[in-house]
C-alpha cells in the first residue's frame, strides 16, 4: 500500500499495481490496477482509471473504476463516473454523469 499524505502536492501522472491511499494533493492522472482511496482530507483534480474508488474527499475528473465506485457520505464529486457498481452513500454530494452500462 502507498500513501500521499497530508501538504503533500503532486501534479503528474501516478501509475502502479499497490492500492494507493490520497490524504493531500493529486492533479493530472492516477492509473491502477487496484485500489483508490481519497480520504476526507484528500483532494483529487484528475483522470482516473482504477480497479475500485472509495471518495471521502474531494474530487474532480472523468472516474473509471473496473468494479466498484463508492462516494462516502462526506464525497464531493464533479465529473464522470463509470463502472459496473457505483454506491452513493446519503449525504455524499455529486454533480456530473454516471455510466454503469459497461461490459461485463
Amino acid at each position: 500500500m502507498a500513501m500521499i499524505g497530508e501538504g503533500i502536492l503532486i501534479k503528474g501522472r501516478i501509475s502502479g499495481s499497490v492500492d494507493l491511499t490520497v490524504a493531500g494533493n493529486v492533479e493530472g492522472q492516477i492509473s491502477l490496477d487496484s485500489e483508490l482511496t481519497i480520504t476526507e482530507s484528500g483532494q483529487v483534480v484528475a483522470d482516473v482509471d482504477a480497479h475500485r474508488v472509495h471518495i471521502h474527499g474531494h474530487y474532480s475528473g472523468n472516474l473509471v473504476a473496473q468494479d466498484l465506485i463508492h462516494l462516502n457520505a462526506n464525497a464531493k464529486v464533479t465529473g464522470n463516473l463509470r463502472a459496473p457498481r457505483i454506491v452513493l452513500d446519503e449525504g455524499a454530494r455529486f454533480k456530473g454523469n454516471i455510466d454503469m452500462d459497461v461490459p461485463a
